[in-house]
């Protein structure tokens, strides 16, 4: 099950149990909206998490918004806010929905759904990311709100999913610099693939582009006539990635250096 799946089933019980237990106490006094009467904070938002639970997304909206709209001081207006948010989440307008997320984060930081406000704003950035090839700024939206909340939430369950959405993050920002890195190459201009090389090499060196990425800048190094830099290049791929597939062509580059040496 998804990590969003489970959050849509344990919060809805989370807010009902809460519902049951702390807002009990919240005066209900009905205020005149529209046509008549509108029901209680607490009622509402029952209604809107029956509503949520069925998909019935655009429904549910309009009852939370009604809830902010009159019942802004509510003790349960975080909770109402954060399911407000996942509407849209679940409708795809994410741009709203991480707006409403981050709300939450700057209004409510001692909520006791912050922790999950933190990552739903995270993940509605990640949704928003496009292919490797294209502009990246969501991408690194999501990068720093899943990092944040890692650093602000040290214990949270949510923590996992964090991590391995922060890993597919940099996994996507290194693919683009490889690529880019590549091009260059091909087009000869070996001293500017080394520079994008590098930066995989030095900021991406956990994903699987760095392996690629040190073959690809000792190759660049031989481009340039550089023998002694392309077999020091050529050394560190060998000690740093032993039993990649490439290890035998790297030592056979390495045997024609060393052959050619005066």
């Amino acid at each position: 099950m998804s990590a969003e799946k489970r959050l849509r089933t344990s919060f809805f019980l989370l807010c009902l149990a809460c519902w049951v237990s702390g807002f009990m106490l919240f005066s209900a006094c009905a205020k005149s909206v529209r046509r008549g009467e509108i029901a209680g904070p607490q009622e509402s938002f029952r209604k809107a998490l029956h509503l949520y639970q069925k998909e019935r997304y655009l429904k549910a909206q309009e009852i939370l918004k009604d809830i902010v709209l009159n019942y802004s001081g509510s003790a349960m207006i975080d909770s109402v806010k954060f399911y407000l948010g996942l509407t849209y989440f679940q409708m795809r307008d994410y741009l709203t929905a991480a707006d409403e997320f981050e709300r939450i984060r700057q209004v409510y930081p001692q909520s006791s759904i912050a922790g999950e406000a933190q990552f739903y704003l995270a993940l509605s950035y990640f949704k928003l990311s496009p292919s490797y090839g294209l502009d990246q700024q969501y991408t690194t939206k999501a990068l720093t709100e899943f990092q944040r909340l890692i650093d602000d939430f040290e214990n949270h369950p949510l923590r996992l999913d964090a991590q391995q959405h922060i890993e597919q993050c940099r996994d996507k920002r290194a693919r683009k610099e490889y690529t880019a890195a590549v091009l260059y190459y091909k087009m000869g201009e070996y001293a500017s693939s080394v520079l994008y090389s590098d930066v995989i090499l030095d900021d991406y060196y956990d994903t699987r582009w760095a392996p690629s990425a040190q073959f690809l800048k000792a190759k660049c190094f031989l481009s340039l006539k550089n023998k002694p830099r392309a077999a020091e290049e050529l050394e560190k791929f060998l000690t740093k990635y032993p039993g990649r597939k490439e290890e035998t062509e790297v030592r056979a580059l390495l045997a024609s250096l060393r052959n050619r040496e005066p």
